[in-house]
């Protein structure tokens, strides 16, 4: 049987970054589901290697639709993103895919573990954070990184993605770990 080009790296108590080769994507687990952030390039079935961490059932959420964050989406049944990337996700996507939306604010609770939602345009127009408070753990997808940021093409705006910057060190009493 071929190795997985999955990882599973644990990153605390119910917490695993997945790497898969460039790109990665986030588990978290609370008492009653399990939260998997983005779903990478889909170059293997994400939701098996999953499937084999958790045993709670898994939410999807996409911290924004670029091909690198969305490949094996159509493994689950939904994927939830804040409406403003929905038109960019059916560029992609297929026409009956599910998508549900997270708006600012909301907070998906997983059962002793809750995210909130923050939204932070700019490297594409409906990008998010999820904030876990209690943890004191952002997770950013693209818009927060120890390497260049990509604002090339019609979808990103400089001037979104500064306001967003802004926005988040506004809000950096409320975590000490960022996951980009």
């Amino acid at each position: 049987m071929p190795k997985s080009t999955y990882e599973a790296i644990q990153i605390g108590d119910g917490s695993w970054r997945i790497e898969d080769t460039i790109v990665r994507a986030f588990l978290f687990t609370g008492t009653q589901q399990a939260l998997l952030v983005d779903t990478g390039f889909g170059t293997e079935n994400i939701k098996q290697f999953v499937e084999k961490l958790t045993d709670k059932p898994v939410m999807l959420v996409n911290t924004h639709a670029d091909d690198d964050h969305i490949g094996c989406n159509a493994l689950f049944d939904v994927a939830f993103m804040h409406p403003s990337e929905i038109a960019n996700y059916y560029q992609k996507a297929p026409a009956d895919a599910a998508v549900s939306p997270l708006w600012e604010g909301d907070v998906i609770d997983l059962g002793g573990r809750r995210f909130e939602i923050v939204l932070i345009p700019g490297h594409t127009p409906g990008s998010i954070a999820l904030l876990d408070r209690e943890n004191r753990l952002l997770v950013a997808g693209d818009s927060v990184s120890e390497t260049p940021i990509f604002m090339f093409g019609s979808m990103r705006d400089i001037h979104a993605y500064i306001a967003s910057m802004k926005k988040l060190s506004k809000l950096s009493g409320s975590f000490d770990t960022i996951l980009p």
